[in-house]
Order: C-alpha cells, then sequence, then structure tokens
C-alpha cells in the first residue's frame, strides 16, 4: 500500500511563536515529527508551509519542503495547494501528520493509511480513550464512533451524545487527494463555524469519515510553553 504525509507547519502560531523551531532534547520540533514519520510506511514526506525560514531549516537537515501561499485560512487548504504543486493523483492517499506532534506513533500513521484504503474511504481519523478531567474541556474535541468504524459525530461539549460512549479525538486525518480538493471549494458550514471544528463541513456535506483507535503511548501536540516543557521531559525519558 502506498501513501504520502503531508505535515503543515507554520511560524505565526499565537500560544508559541515560531514553534516548528523550538529546540527539543537537541532536535527542532518539526525535525522531531519528521523523524517519527519516517518510521512509518510512508512512500514520500513533505513538509508544506508558508515561512521560508522552515524552509531553509528543512533544506539544511535534508527534509523535503514545500512553500505555500501565505493566505490561507486553514491547514486544509495548505495541504490542498501542496497535492497540486507536488502533482498527486486523485487515488492517492494522503495522511496529513500536524506539525505539532513530537510523539506521533509510526504505526498510527499506517493504520490510517491501511483504514482508508480498506473502507477505500475519503476521509479517515484517529482517536484514543477519553479521559474524565477531559469531559468538560472545551479544548478536548470528543468523537462517537459506530458499528463499522463509522464517525456518528464530533463536539467539544461531553453531553453532545451519550459520553459513556465518547472517545478523544486525534487530529490527524487521512485523505483521496481527490477529496481535500474538493472539500477546500466547499463552503463552511453552520457546525463547522459554530462548533469551530472544520471536519463538520465535511459530515455536513453527507461525506462519511471512518476512525481507527491509537495505538501510541503519546498525544501531545505542543501548542504552548507548558507543552513544549512536557515534550522536553518525554524526550529525556525515551533518549
Amino acid at each position: 500500500m502506498n501513501y504520502k504525509v503531508l505535515i503543515p507547519a507554520r511560524l505565526g502560531s499565537t500560544r508559541l511563536p515560531g514553534k516548528p523551531l523550538k529546540e527539543i532534547e537537541g532536535k527542532t520540533l518539526i525535525q522531531r515529527v519528521v523523524d517519527q514519520v519516517k518510521e512509518s510506511k510512508a512512500d514520500s514526506i513533505h513538509v508544506a508551509t508558508d515561512s521560508q525560514e522552515i524552509i531553509e531549516h528543512c533544506n539544511l537537515n535534508g527534509i523535503k519542503a514545500v512553500l505555500t501561499s501565505i493566505n490561507h485560512q486553514t491547514g486544509s487548504d495548505r495541504l490542498a495547494e501542496t497535492c497540486d504543486v507536488l502533482q498527486f493523483m486523485d487515488d492517492d492517499i494522503v495522511i496529513n501528520v500536524q506539525g505539532d506532534e513530537p510523539f506521533i506513533d509510526p504505526k498510527d500513521i499506517d493504520n490510517l493509511a491501511s483504514l482508508a484504503a480498506e473502507k477505500n474511504a475519503n476521509m479517515v481519523t484517529l482517536y484514543s480513550d477519553l479521559k474524565e478531567n477531559d469531559l468538560n474541556d472545551k479544548n478536548v474535541v470528543k468523537i462517537w464512533i459506530g458499528s463499522n468504524s463509522l464517525v456518528e459525530d464530533f463536539s467539544r461539549e461531553g453531553h453532545k451524545l451519550d459520553i459513556r460512549r465518547a472517545k478523544k479525538h486525534l487530529g490527524i486525518y487521512g485523505y483521496k487527494a481527490s477529496f481535500l480538493r474538493s472539500f477546500v471549494s466547499w463552503q463552511q458550514t453552520h457546525n463547522e463555524i459554530e462548533r469551530n471544528l472544520e471536519q463538520m463541513r465535511a459530515m455536513d456535506n453527507g461525506e462519511m469519515i471512518f476512525a481507527t483507535e491509537s495505538v501510541g503511548k503519546y498525544h501531545l501536540g505542543v501548542d504552548t510553553e507548558i507543552d513544549l516543557k512536557r515534550a522536553i521531559e518525554i524526550a529525556k525519558q525515551i533518549k
């Protein structure tokens, strides 16, 4: 099974400016993400960025990168442009690995691509168990999954559906390149805006999203200085 990995990265984070180039035990954040992806079975890996500084950093470290427009509103827009620049075929499976996930498990990446191929799905994603302290945290997106690995709903509110069935959504996606190109041309939907969840645009347009459970040990997106300190501690432990 062949698939591509794209890693969106930008310097303009409001909570942690310049975060892709923050150092974690001798490597930048973006280097650590790429190193994890290299352990997967992906047949190509590219960073997609609007920053010349990130491009130069990638070039110095043997990382393939694509310079995209500075005008994109979302990571999906950036990925769609990258698919076109790299001339991906419509049926190519594209895994979107976030550029702030330094400990993503390579098996999760492979499993997500396998799910996309098995279901012939336009869109797939990951989840993990929901901890009690996540129930009322609106920064933690909840996901409900029915039979056949089909996603029923997403919400930041724990009471949206039966909370006993809720899982924690992990913001890693797989797409067909053709779907990604279509997705970014659609208008934002009411649920997408109200819930502040871009994936609702797909569901509101009748698309089926499938999900598989993460096998990874660490689920840490580095968004703040506190996250960065935690990442440094984890990196020290797993040396």
